[in-house]
């Protein structure tokens, strides 16, 4: 009962954090140097009264308050509203999108996992050791390199050089779409933004299994004659996930963020290069439109990050 409690109370609370998001960039949006009229009417003969019907038909000619207020109305009715841009109904924009983005980051964190988990439990087990060495050596790498850099020499080694991966789009330009078609174009752009995940990782797990295996649980069950995997496993590794779930929780805005970058760059046609989109065209209400999904899905991977280290620990209480 405690925790369905403390979840409601959570969801109570995420919503002026909610709130306060959607306020911050609706407000960035609006100083931007340039207005969503000017780029619609890139014609030297619109007239200035043309332009002013237009902004009163959008509602831009009302204060940006006013105008939050009127986007926040129509979205707690569930309308996210029309695109300026390409006059589309913004919801099903992003339903269309939303699909690839998340093969991708879910891709990515996949990698993400069973790279980076290994390296930095082998990392911790044998500290000070060649393999200690090549596990640091990767992630001060991987945590330094930028996903932009990281996708050029990518490009440019597999894509250009060697020929082995195309170099945008999530299809050949035959028009023929299957699955391992959909796989080829899918690995590049997944490596790229799996790359910084992997080396925070490698950091974060031999932090977490270096302070663990020093307690004296996990020399006891040595000292029962347990072999090394299970006492890793099922010992090490089970103790040193609380931090390691903190860690994937915080991840998904710097897989969004991550995925803004990597998609405009190999033409993956999802929210990121859609946001791109949108922000060149001051699109608001598609901008709007995404930032409601980037909140909702940061809040709620919070939630579930807490209501976790209560199944991994069962001395956290939600009281």
């Amino acid at each position: 009962m405690n925790r369905y409690r403390y979840i409601i109370k959570r969801l109570l609370t995420s919503i002026p954090t909610f709130i306060g998001i959607t306020i911050l960039v609706y407000v960035v949006a609006s100083l931007a140097p340039s207005s969503p009229l000017e780029i619609l009417f890139n014609d030297p003969m619109a007239t200035q009264a043309e332009m002013e019907e237009m902004s009163k038909s959008l509602g831009l000619d009302q204060p940006v308050i006013i105008q939050y207020l009127r986007w926040l109305w129509q979205l707690l009715q569930g309308n996210l509203g029309t695109s300026i841009r390409t006059n589309g109904d913004v919801l099903s924009m992003i339903l269309g999108r939303i699909g690839p983005t998340l093969v991708l980051t879910g891709v990515a964190m996949l990698l993400t996992a069973l790279i980076g988990l290994p390296l930095g439990i082998m990392s911790a087990y044998k500290p000070y050791s060649k393999w200690d060495y090549i596990s640091s050596g990767f992630s001060f790498i991987g945590s330094a390199m930028p996903n932009f850099f990281a996708a050029l020499v990518l490009i440019y080694l597999l894509c250009v050089k060697v020929r082995l991966f195309p170099t945008s789009g999530m299809y050949d330009s035959s028009g023929e779409k299957t699955v391992l078609m959909f796989i080829h174009h899918l690995i590049l752009p997944a490596v790229v933004l799996a790359i910084q995940q992997i080396g925070s990782l490698i950091r974060q797990c031999r932090g977490s299994m270096l302070e663990v295996l020093q307690d004296d649980y996990v020399r006891t069950a040595r000292a029962k004659g347990l072999t090394e995997m299970p006492v890793l496993v099922f010992h090490a590794l089970r103790n040193a996930w609380i931090p390691l779930v903190t860690w994937f929780g915080m991840q998904i805005p710097f897989l969004i963020g991550g995925a803004v970058v990597t998609e405009q760059i190999f033409g993956w046609p999802g929210l990121g290069s859609l946001m791109v989109q949108s922000i060149n065209a001051r699109d608001y209400p598609v901008i709007m439109g995404i930032t409601v999904f980037i909140a909702v899905a940061v809040l709620i991977g919070n939630l579930i990050v807490d209501l976790v280290y209560g199944l991994l620990d069962p001395r956290i209480r939600y009281d």
